[in-house]
């Protein structure tokens, strides 16, 4: 099943599209580096969906409207809405229980369109969107690329904040937010952006899945607190989290090899 895009709207999801964004650790972390690409597509239910790297969802767009398939729940949910005018409300709250984005309640809830305007952006004229909470400026979507926050609108998940670097179409790349340079990940980054926990949250159990290179020997889980609740040795490429063995709330996991932290990221236990 094949979807139509109106003859004026610029699609995002075309496959060698690429979104680098920077994030920023509201827990103190170091700035994380995380590259988006569309990469494929995968027939489901009947539906072509898109594929995009480093997340589990699927993606498709029609009409103006961005919509994340979430696996999971078999759901599909309205990410972006490129057809709201000035004064309408986007609700996140609609989208809150898409995980392959790790959406948290204390996240926007909504936000309202400030501002439709016309602009060259990346070589194409471009709707731009502007969005506020409460009057003050959040972000802005850009049609045919998403937000100034990144791939996902408000932000990149756990992160208090994320910035869009570059977006690269048709081998051009382009700056955005004041970069003088698109970032890119060196082999320590992309093991750390193949070390992923599916699903998350966890609610019976969930895999951590390690790249076979990167010869992971180590796993360490942490509390809210900070107190270290599991420190256990490994010689395979993943390591189970099963929820009988922790209270519902926020944990941290840490990978390591050969002495060396490769990743700390945050997980939830429902």
């Amino acid at each position: 099943m094949q979807f139509s895009f109106a003859q004026d709207y610029i699609p995002m999801l075309e496959e060698g599209n690429v979104w680098n964004v920077i994030g920023l650790d509201g827990f103190g972390g170091p700035p994380t580096n995380v590259t988006r690409e569309v990469t494929g597509e995968e027939t489901i239910n009947g539906v072509v969906y898109k594929i995009v790297n480093n997340v589990d969802c699927r993606y498709r767009e029609e009409n103006g409207k961005v919509y994340a398939y979430w696996q999971i729940d078999d759901t599909e949910y309205l990410m972006y809405d490129f057809t709201l005018e000035v004064g309408d409300i986007f609700d996140f709250l609609a989208i809150q229980f898409t995980w392959c984005k790790y959406i948290l309640d204390a996240y926007i809830p909504e936000m309202t369109v400030s501002s439709r305007t016309t602009q060259f952006i990346a070589g194409e004229d471009r709707i731009v969107l502007e969005l506020e909470e409460n009057g003050t400026y959040v972000e802005s979507w850009i049609e045919g690329i998403g937000s100034t926050t990144g791939f996902f609108p408000n932000g990149n998940g756990f992160d208090s904040a994320s910035r869009l670097t570059c977006f690269t179409k048709d081998g051009n790349t382009y700056l955005f937010n004041g970069y003088t340079e698109c970032v890119i990940l060196g082999l320590e980054d992309q093991f750390k952006e193949r070390i992923i926990l599916v699903p998350n949250p966890v609610t019976h159990t969930s895999v951590l899945k390690f790249p076979s290179e990167a010869t992971v020997d180590r796993v360490k889980i942490y509390d809210l607190n900070g107190r270290l609740i599991t420190n256990e040795g490994i010689n395979k490429n993943n390591y189970t989290i099963n929820a009988m063995n922790y209270r519902s709330g926020l944990y941290f996991y840490q990978v390591f090899s050969e002495e060396k932290l490769l990743k700390t990221e945050k997980f939830i236990v429902k």
